[in-house]
């Protein structure tokens, strides 16, 4: 299978996201600025994800990928003007692969995925108190960890065991950091920003001695908010990604250095909304729906959606 896969205080800001098709600013899914006040805040997310591209083992057939994600998000502000933040995903991941004269193939599994590290510093602030209006110009990085499993296996229409694609396992076997800059204008109950970030896979390593690099990829982020209320806000923004094409190299040895129906660009829509019941809770509920779409081969990417809480602990 081969898939391209509150602000008046510094904060990652990010995207929903799995590991092989992340789009816009990788800090949005982290935190948010409807709900960030405090020193400590604490998510809890889940996340539906679906993607469909050409097999590479079998041509003619789809490979679809469908994906859950539930995530444990920490975010922490030791320091105004820093923030770091930590990810750790629950993974529940399904691949198929249909028409084939075969049959067809499938395997699912459930695991942890790749824990990602990120920090955001503000490098200049101004502040216009009697119009109530913020500028922020920020740096930002982080990588993904190898923490997810690349190990598992399925039984393909033949009946033989073979190893899962690397875009169906857990894990992406090597690690992914970014760098990018992010701007932010807030004034009253209005606020905007705009990021961009570059983010740079290192290849991975698979049970089989097969090896896989996933591709580099631009992302980058238009999100504007309004606080309708105290207690409710509305975002909508575009997000989008380009990403370079993946890179493998099987048991053999044997090199291909572009893989067929991966790498591209999507540009997604993306509202939210942001609820607070009360005390320090907020209820939030995303979506990215693509628009425009140019990829490398047959590939496509569904709606996605993810809902979950963030609460401020300190």
């Amino acid at each position: 299978m081969t898939i391209a896969a509150g602000l008046s205080y510094l904060c990652p800001s990010t995207a929903q996201s799995c590991s092989i098709c992340a789009c816009g600013d990788p800090l949005l899914a982290a935190s948010d600025p409807a709900a960030i006040t405090g020193t400590l805040r604490l998510q809890l997310d889940a996340e539906y994800l679906r993607i469909d591209a050409g097999s590479e083992a079998q041509p003619g057939a789809i490979d679809g990928l469908t994906q859950w994600s539930y995530r444990a998000n920490i975010v922490y502000r030791p320091v105004s003007r820093l923030a770091l933040m930590l990810v750790a995903p629950l993974l529940d991941k399904s691949i198929h692969t249909e028409g084939t004269t075969a049959g067809h193939a499938h395997a699912s599994q459930v695991g942890i995925g790749d824990v990602e590290v990120a920090g955001r510093y503000a490098v200049w602030r101004r502040i216009d108190f009697a119009n109530q209006r913020v500028h922020e110009l920020a740096v930002s990085g982080g990588t993904m960890i190898p923490t997810g499993s690349t190990d598992a296996r399925m039984t393909d229409e033949m009946g033989a065991s073979v190893l899962v694609d690397p875009h169906g396992q857990l894990g992406t076997g090597g690690w992914g950091p970014f760098a990018g800059l992010h701007y932010r204008f807030e004034q009253s109950d209005w606020l905007a920003f705009v990021d961009a970030s570059y983010r740079f896979r290192t290849t991975g390593s698979y049970a089989d001695n097969s090896k896989y690099k996933f591709g580099d990829a631009v992302l980058w982020s238009l999100h504007g908010q309004y606080r309708l209320h105290p207690t409710v806000a509305l975002d909508l923004g575009v997000d989008g990604r380009y990403a370079r094409l993946d890179k493998a190299t099987d048991a053999d040895g044997n090199v291909t250095e572009k893989v067929e129906d991966t790498g591209g660009t999507v540009l997604s829509a993306a509202p939210g909304i942001y609820v607070n019941p009360g005390s320090s809770v907020w209820l939030f509920v995303r979506a990215q729906i693509p628009f425009y779409k140019d990829f490398y081969g047959e590939q496509d990417v569904k709606p996605s959606v993810s809902t979950g809480l963030q609460y401020q602990a300190l």
